[in-house]
């Protein structure tokens, strides 16, 4: 009963957002997702550390439900949120914006939302993957 209603709220919750999201400027999406990302990033040191695996990896993150896209660059243990990039991704993962909030916060398993085909990857595998394994590590 307790899950139900905490899936309920999360449900809820992400409708709420989806709108505001749908409408907003990309700058102002990048500087909230930086946000959202640092916490994540500052709250958990081994991820951050994890990260430096990856220094010089970009991944393309496209929400397909708001029509939304933004890149993801990591560079010294950091994320960065960048709107636009003229330099190709080196991934590029689509999915509804709940799939990838839960992934970030690492509330669902990568695998079961790729082979679900809720989630599509193109591009370096290899480097997903290990970002998927480092998900998995940290949370």
């Amino acid at each position: 009963m307790k899950e139900d209603i905490k899936e309920r709220f999360k449900e809820n919750v992400l409708a709420f957002i989806k709108l505001p999201l749908s409408r907003m400027p990309l700058w102002i999406e990048a500087i909230g997702a930086g946000v959202f990302f640092s916490g994540v990033v500052d709250k958990n040191p081994l991820f951050k550390e994890r990260l430096r695996e990856l220094d010089g990896k970009i991944f393309l993150f496209e929400a397909t439900d708001i029509k939304k896209r933004f890149h993801l660059f990591i560079k010294g243990g950091e994320l960065r949120v960048i709107p636009h990039m003229a330099v190709a991704p080196d991934v590029i993962m689509r999915g509804e914006l709940k799939i990838f909030f839960e992934l970030f916060l690492g509330k669902t398993d990568p695998d079961t939302v790729f082979f679900s085909r809720k989630l599509e990857i193109n591009g370096d595998t290899s480097a997903a993957i290990h970002l998927k394994n480092i998900l998995a590590s940290v949370f």
